[in-house]
């Protein structure tokens, strides 16, 4: 069911309509009841839209709704825009009446209509994604002559009789706010004055204007009105309807009820011996258990009866039949909610058709009673003396989740004696919608990608969508799913993926495996991971600072209810590892939502059980801050896994590297297989392979991507790659092509580094010459020109570009570190360094880079222990800082201490080309 109203919030110039039976655009001279407008007042304010005025007249069953729209052409965008002007109407409710089609240029009216313009009727069904046939037709005028500086002035009427609503009438009309302008805007609407047409206003509408005269009231409102107050999001639905005047002839919830009563009837409607009959007598059999016919009635109505929203021939309210849906294999909500009510009554199963509003249900109750209030119709069974709300249009719905109550707020039940609204009340479902289940293989270690493997079982609407997924078999397309239905859990990629669907329990089900590309965060010598669950990472911090928003309540969502399974394999046998905040805590609500969590640490294996489950509600303005109070509470102490000290990659050698990455390359290949075109995963396992030191199949890799395509990216990675392996001529080559490809700056930066390292110094210092550069990029020009630069006849140049970009941005961290990092490279000024590098050190914050020029400048200086101090400092903040291990293990070996092979090894595992660049700076270990 759709709502029968329609909402003009702002001008447009296509008009909706609905009277007798009328395929065919009517002419005729503007309706006796409409007052006109002042045109030229309107003209004179000088506003594009020139006018927006609608007028409606409720009389004798019929809502005629007059529109009168001038736009000012003032630019080409606005010509394009009105070269042709539609107008749609039903012709199963009403007629299409024009009355003008005027162009007004230099201040005389050129009559379209008169001069003949000709107009085409179409048939186009604009809503068929989403499963509805309204048998709207749209009338098509092509303007002539429309220039840039007229005026394009444009009236109709079209009239609306609902066969339905036995000779009442209703109508709601949205009000356009500023900041929208008008040359002229105004809502007008009249209806007999003993009519029982009444009125009332929706949002925060401003009182109309009320006349009486000649036995018809009027109301009358000019547009645009005053700007709306704004609401918080979170707001229930209530205080965030947008402005409108609602009118028609229904006094109470009992008429709407009781006049959409007859239409659902549903004795006699199952015809004997039909096979409808024989599903009901399968489902009698079944069981004796009414709850359950009930779920096994509702599952045939959502799994056998397709979607199809069929307005034509009166059908916005009228159901089809029971025999017409069960023969046709579709129907609309009204025609499901028919069906399965006969269903349930065949079954001696207490139940009755309801209304309900599935965009803003909250905002029913401040509605005047009309049938336009509702968009969709369910039914409600009274079983055991609880309520169940079933829906005939969802899928996925099963004995298990039935008693889950859905987000409406209110419903109106269909009666004969008519009824009130009924306050739909919330309870815990006894389900979980969602069940994660997640091994995590974290064994590799801290600082290398890890594998999951993840089961997710479905309920509900959620299991429904996985039941075309399951049938899918195009492997790319499955991953495709999956990958994301997982990008706001994992950050990485999924390279297995299988869907499954259960139609007898309504279960769904994904089972996948994936990779992550980072599994901690790691922060001087902690590694850290923070659990991600389903009691985790909450945020409740509603904003009620506006004195307006005070008295608003919080507005909870849902039904929704996860439950999560976690099992965390630890690097290492869990050597280490500690759990930082709460492990365990028994059910509470905290903010409307109920959590509870269990957490063990036995076995090297954390695993964590939780749930969260909400449900639609509010919390009172005098709670909030209560609310948020214990969110934070309970946010402070979400769990993380904590190791300390763990074994990093540049520590394992050659073979056991090789044999933790080993597992790795598989998922790879599995993506390069399925996407053979694609250079990132090939990509992708290069850098496993260098991650493994596997330098020569890293770089066969890089050579495929790059015959494959060529991209910048493929080669920056050649060029890095080859860098490691020592071959630096052909690393500044593959630079070379880069800043080809790119011509940025920092292909450019590169390219001069990669030149400087193959022994061309000068060379690298006549490309940074070529680029053009102002403003910030001259400072990032300047570190890398110093950093080229030392060894070259250019030293001075270097340093006063320094000096010159520090005197631009006085204490930038930035050249602050570069000066000092310039001088204990170059063994430059050294006398003057320790200073200059301790004002560095402060302005980074006592960073781990500072702290290592510094270090450097110190050794330089031959104050070994204070370079020593600062290195420990550095590598505690960093320990995969490979210039500090590499400087640390040349100031120990020249100190006869063993443990500086140790760091050399390791700077040279991080870093392999570190050596060659400490060449250039005069450094290397003592042999």
């Amino acid at each position: 069911m759709r709502a029968a109203f329609l909402y003009a919030v702002a001008p447009i110039a296509i008009l909706s309509a609905p009277a007798t039976a009328g395929e065919t655009v009517n002419f005729a001279d503007v309706p006796e009841w409409v007052v006109p407008v002042d045109f030229d007042a309107a003209v004179a304010e000088r506003q594009e839209i020139t006018v927006f005025d609608r007028q409606l007249r409720l009389e004798g069953g019929v809502v005629h709704r007059y529109t009168d729209i001038a736009y000012d052409v003032r630019n080409a965008q606005v010509l394009s825009r009105l070269g042709t002007l539609q107008f749609g109407w039903f012709p199963d409710k009403g007629d299409l009446t024009m009355h003008r089609l005027q162009i007004v240029r230099d201040g005389k009216v050129i009559d379209l209509i008169a001069d003949g313009i000709e107009h085409e009727v179409i048939r186009r069904e604009t809503e068929l994604e989403r499963r509805t046939v309204n048998g709207a037709l749209t009338a098509l005028f092509k303007i002539p002559g429309l220039k840039v500086g007229d005026i394009l002035r444009f009236a109709s009427t079209t009239s609306s009789r609902d066969q339905a609503l036995d000779g009442q009438v209703q109508a709601t009309e949205g009000l356009t706010t500023e900041p929208t302008r008008l040359g002229f805007g105004r809502l007008r609407i009249s209806w007999p004055q003993a009519s029982g047409v009444d009125y009332a206003l929706l949002g925060q509408s401003p009182e109309p204007k009320i006349t009486d005269a000649k036995g018809y009231r009027t109301i009358e409102m000019l547009l645009p009105i005053a700007k709306v107050e704004e609401m918080p999001d979170d707001a229930p639905g209530r205080y965030k309807v947008q402005p409108a005047i609602m009118t028609g002839s229904f006094a109470k919830w009992s008429d709407v009820a009781a006049i959409m009563a007859p239409h659902y009837v549903t004795e006699g409607t199952i015809e004997p011996g039909s096979t409808l009959a024989a599903e009901v007598e399968r489902i009698r059999a079944a069981t004796d258990v009414p709850l359950e016919r009930a779920a096994l009635a509702l599952q045939t109505v959502q799994d056998e009866i397709n979607y199809l929203m069929n307005g034509m021939d009166g059908g916005n309210y009228l159901p089809q039949t029971p025999m017409e849906t069960w023969a046709l294999r579709y129907g609309d909500c009204k025609a499901k909610t028919l069906l399965l009510l006969a269903m349930l009554h065949q079954l001696d199963i207490d139940a009755e058709a309801v209304m309900v509003n599935t965009d803003n249900g909250d905002a029913v109750s401040v509605w005047k009673p009309l049938p336009g209030a509702f968009d969709h119709v369910i039914v409600r069974a009274m079983i055991d003396g609880t309520d169940y709300w079933l829906d005939g249009t969802s899928a996925g719905s099963r004995l298990a989740t039935i008693r889950e109550v859905p987000n409406f707020s209110y419903a109106l039940p269909i009666r004969e004696a008519g009824a009130d609204l009924v306050k739909l009340e919330q309870r815990w479902p006894g389900f979980a919608d969602r069940t994660m289940r997640v091994t995590y293989d974290f064994t590799r270690g801290v600082d290398i990608p890890a594998l999951y493997e993840l089961e997710v079982e479905t309920r509900g609407m959620l299991a429904a969508r996985m039941e075309a997924q399951a049938s899918e078999t195009d492997p790319k397309t499955l991953l495709g799913h999956a990958q994301q239905f997982t990008k706001d859990y994992f950050e990485g990629f999924v390279y297995d993926a299988d869907y499954s669907y259960d139609a007898v329990t309504g279960i769904g089900r994904l089972r996948a495996k994936g990779m992550l590309s980072e599994s901690f965060g790691i922060e001087r010598d902690i590694a850290t991971h923070t659990i991600q669950s389903a009691s985790t990472n909450w945020a409740f911090d509603p904003d009620r600072a506006r004195a307006a928003w005070r008295d608003i309540p919080y507005r909870i969502g849902g039904p929704m209810t996860s439950i999560e399974e976690a099992a965390y394999l630890l690097p290492d046998k869990g050597a280490g590892a500690e759990i930082k905040g709460s492990g365990d805590f028994a059910a509470q609500v905290v903010a409307g939502t109920k959590f509870e969590r269990k957490l063990t640490f036995e076995n090297r294996v954390v695993r964590v059980v939780d749930s969260s489950s909400y449900i639609p509600g509010e919390i009172a303005p005098a709670d909030i801050p209560a609310a948020k109070a214990a969110m934070r509470a309970m946010n402070s102490a979400d769990p993380e896994i904590r190791i300390l000290d763990p074994r990093r990659s540049w520590e394992l050698d050659d073979k056991e590297i090789a044999q933790r990455i080993e597992g790795l390359i598989a998922p790879a290949e599995v993506m390069m297989d399925l996407w053979p075109d694609e250079e990132g995963f090939i990509i992708l396992r290069s850098t496993l392979h260098m991650l493994g030191r596997d330098y020569k199949a890293a770089l066969a890799d890089i050579d495929k991507a790059i015959a494959m395509k060529g991209s910048a990216d493929a080669y920056e990675a050649r060029a890095a790659l080859l860098a490691q392996m020592g071959r630096f001529d052909d690393a500044a080559e593959a630079s070379r092509i880069v800043y080809e490809l790119t011509g940025n700056l920092g292909s450019g930066a590169a390219y001069a580094q990669a030149l400087a390292l193959a022994g061309k110094a000068d060379e690298g210092l006549a490309v940074l010459d070529s680029i053009e550069v102002s403003g910030e990029e001259q400072s990032s020009v300047a570190q890398v020109f110093a950093e080229i630069a030392g060894n070259t006849a250019r030293t001075e140049e270097a340093w006063t570009m320094l000096a010159d970009a520090l005197a631009d941005r006085p204490g930038d961290e930035l050249l602050l570190n570069s000066q000092c990092w310039f001088m204990g490279t170059w063994n430059y000024r050294i006398g003057d360094s320790a200073e200059l590098c301790d004002r560095a050190v402060k302005a980074n914050g006592y960073s781990a880079a500072a702290l290592d020029s510094r270090a450097l400048v110190f050794h330089r200086l031959g104050r070994e222990d204070d370079a020593l101090a600062d290195l420990d400092a550095a590598l505690k903040k960093d320990p995969s800082q490979a210039a500090s291990l590499y400087l640390r293990g040349i100031i120990r070996l020249a100190r006869g201490e063993a443990e500086g092979k140790t760091d050399i090894l390791h700077a040279k595992r991080l870093s392999p080309d570190i050596e060659a660049r400490y060449e250039r700076y005069g450094l290397r270990p003592k042999s």
